[in-house]
Parts: C-alpha cells; sequence; structure tokens
C-alpha cells in the first residue's frame, strides 16, 4: 500500500472513530437527560421514550408531550434544560417552545396558554442583504 492509499485508509478510520463517539455521547446524554428529566417533573412520570438526537440534544416524550432536551454550555459549568413542543394555534405546525420549562407549572402555563409559532405571530420576515 503506497502513502496515498494510507493516508485515506487513516482518514476514513479517524472518521469511523469520531462517528462512533458522537454516537456514544449522545446515548450518553440521553441517559443523563432522562435522568434529569425526572428529577425535574417527578420521579413517579413513569415510561419515558427518550431518543437521542446529538452529543447534546436528546427528544423525550412523557405522557404525549414532547420535549427537547438540551445540554447548555455556560462559563463555568453546563446544565440541562427543557424544552417543550407545542402546536401552533394558527397554522396547526408544530414547534418547539423557545423558553425552557424549569419545572411542571411552567409545562402547565405553556399549555394552557394558546401558542403561535414566531412566523404566525411576528408575520414572515424578508431579509435583504
Amino acid at each position: 500500500m503506497d502513502l496515498r492509499e494510507r493516508a485515506i485508509q487513516a482518514a476514513k478510520e479517524r472518521q469511523e472513530r469520531r462517528e462512533t463517539e458522537k454516537l456514544k455521547a449522545a446515548s450518553e446524554f440521553a441517559i443523563e437527560a432522562e435522568d434529569e428529566f425526572r428529577d425535574v417533573f417527578g420521579a413517579d412520570i413513569g415510561k419515558l421514550n427518550v431518543k437521542p438526537i446529538a452529543e447534546n440534544v436528546a427528544e423525550i416524550v412523557a405522557d404525549g408531550l414532547e420535549f427537547e432536551a438540551r445540554r447548555i454550555h455556560r462559563e463555568y459549568d453546563t446544565e440541562i434544560k427543557f424544552y417543550l413542543r407545542v402546536k401552533c394555534e394558527k397554522c396547526g405546525k408544530w414547534f418547539t417552545y423557545p423558553i425552557p420549562c424549569k419545572n411542571l407549572a411552567d409545562v402547565g402555563d405553556i399549555i394552557m396558554n394558546r401558542q403561535k409559532c414566531d412566523e404566525c405571530e411576528y408575520g414572515k420576515k424578508i431579509w435583504k442583504n
């Protein structure tokens, strides 16, 4: 095998390692997010459907409610925040509510109040360069 072939092989191996590491990190985050979700919203929730999305993002479905768990990096530490997915009252499109839920009452407030997606709330923005 010449230098070119070895270089291509090494690059492929490195890419495979990175993909494996990303999948492992996403799975580990999903487990961590599930534990934190139970701490925040109650350990008696029951069965959760947790799906790893990325290294710092997971999807959690609990009793028909969908959440996006995100690891937020701050200057000296990190925390996991939970964002509820809701349906726009105007267009019917599902979107992730931009303010995180810190407790069960926050979830209730979002559900009780009708929500609009940004496009319906503010209109389509046209940016000109």
